[in-house]
Formats: C-alpha cells, sequence, structure tokens
C-alpha cells in the first residue's frame, strides 16, 4: 500500500483565554441601535404589540424590562425578562415575542469595531 494522501495532524493549538467567555459590553462608545433610531422602535412596538386580552380585559398596564445581547452581526440573542409587569406574565411573553421578531439592529461599537453587546428595553404595555 502507498501512504499517499496520509498527511501528519499538527496537535491543535490551544489558545491561552483561561477560559475567557468572549467579552459581552455592558457600556460602550456607541450603543446597538434599532435601525432608522429609537422613533422607528417606537413604533415598531405599538405597530406589532399584540396587547394580551386578559391584560385588557383587568386594565393591567406596566413595562416589562428586557434584556438581550445584540451581536456584532446585529443579531437578538439571549431574550430574557429582567422586570416583569405584575400579575401579567401574558405580557411578559408578549414583550419576549416582539423583542425575538425584531429586525436586525446596528451593533453596538466600541474603539469603531462592532462588538457584541447587552439592550435593555422597556416594553409599555398601555391601554390607549
Amino acid at each position: 500500500g502507498s501512504f499517499e494522501g496520509i498527511v501528519a495532524k499538527p496537535e491543535p493549538k490551544v489558545l491561552q483565554t483561561e477560559g475567557k467567555t468572549p467579552e459581552i459590553y455592558n457600556v460602550i462608545d456607541e450603543p446597538a441601535e434599532f435601525p432608522g433610531g429609537t422613533a422607528m422602535l417606537k413604533k415598531y412596538l405599538a405597530d406589532n404589540m399584540q396587547y394580551p386580552a386578559m391584560a385588557k380585559e383587568q386594565g393591567i398596564v406596566g413595562k416589562a424590562y428586557v434584556k438581550f445581547i445584540v451581536s456584532k452581526e446585529g443579531e437578538i440573542l439571549n431574550v430574557q425578562i429582567v422586570k416583569r409587569v405584575p400579575d401579567c406574565s401574558e405580557c411578559d411573553t408578549e414583550a419576549i415575542r416582539l423583542v425575538k421578531k425584531m429586525p436586525k439592529w446596528k451593533p453596538g461599537k466600541q474603539n469603531g469595531k462592532a462588538v457584541d453587546s447587552y439592550f435593555n428595553l422597556p416594553v409599555e404595555f398601555k391601554i390607549n
């Protein structure tokens, strides 16, 4: 038999990062932004919100605070509720749904370079 095409595999290189996870910034030079800015974000929330019927009937209003990561590619990841609307788990579910179906964001920048960053967004439930 011939040994053609058999290549000795080099040892895999190990990155010396002491088990650090990639940094996700809380405070950065240029925060991540919804396409079109704050005004478009408010419009998106208003246009897409499906106010939970139970909350409407009971006159429940309030803000759900949603925390998520805007990746350096502008994707929305790790969506979670940090502060809920009292007595309205449906409001929390709706706030998460709204955030998850957003279009890609303009990523935040640190030293002119796109980075992963956290974003806290209040989603307001108010009956007009």
